[in-house]
């Protein structure tokens, strides 16, 4: 339980346990806490009144997990889009000054998701969501070197492929049986696309990937897996 804790405490607010921090192996269960933030998500689409529920969705997203993907997102963004060569984009993202384009993505980002939140009513979609979008960054650390000799989500990196098979399995069990198989389908489409196409731009950028890259991964599949959702009728 070591790992699913210091996954819980890294990627959302929520504390709980105080045993030593278990990186190593809490890549493996980053599926299990994106299960508890769409079970959370769902519950504020359940609970708080339709006229307003969009907006409540995407500041819960922002509040459960302290802005610290949209942190990276924008960080990101100002340093993959400034044309700039390697070194130069990984100091940018290290810079504390949001630019245009971090802001930008943001307001893109946010935007989207709350676009789709008022036009979704799928509930099985707001849970698995969250879950594959997060389960994509553990692929990403799989996938990618981490690009700097040292970093915050530098711990992260070491995982096992094998740790990953069975929440992978798992998410992708769930995903059929809470789906109808159109939605199944084209869901895992999009997402196995998105993660391909994203995993192999970072290659490019970068030569690797770092924890900003990963929070911009999370909150741009996130985005892209809602916008699809309605897209194909949930």
């Amino acid at each position: 339980m070591g790992g699913f804790f210091s996954a819980l405490g890294f990627l959302t607010i929520l504390r709980i346990g105080s045993g030593t921090f278990q990186g190593a192996t809490a890549a493996t269960s980053f599926g299990w806490v994106g299960l508890i933030v769409g079970a959370g998500l769902a519950l504020v689409h359940w609970i708080v009144p339709v006229a307003i529920a969009p907006m409540v969705m995407v500041l819960y997203l922002v509040i459960i997990t302290g802005a610290l993907h949209l942190d990276g997102l924008c960080d990101s963004a100002d340093a993959l889009f400034s044309h700039r060569e390697r070194e130069r984009k990984l100091e940018i993202m290290k810079d504390v000054h949001a630019g245009t384009m971090g802001i930008v993505a943001i307001v893109l980002v946010l935007g989207a998701k709350g676009m789709a939140f008022a036009h979704l009513s799928n509930i099985a979609l707001l849970i698995l969501i969250p879950a594959l979008s997060r389960f994509g960054m553990a692929v990403a650390m799989q996938r990618l070197p981490y690009a700097r000799q040292e970093g915050l989500a530098k711990p992260f990196f070491g995982t096992s492929y094998v740790g990953l098979v069975i929440p992978g399995a798992v998410l992708l069990v769930l995903a059929f049986f809470m789906l109808s198989f159109e939605m199944f389908f084209g869901i895992m489409s999009v997402y196995v696309v998105f993660l391909a196409l994203i995993l192999w731009w970072y290659r490019q950028m970068i030569g690797g990937v770092t924890g900003d890259m990963l929070g911009a991964l999370c909150e741009a599949c996130e985005a892209v897996l809602f916008l699809a959702a309605v897209v194909l009728g949930g």
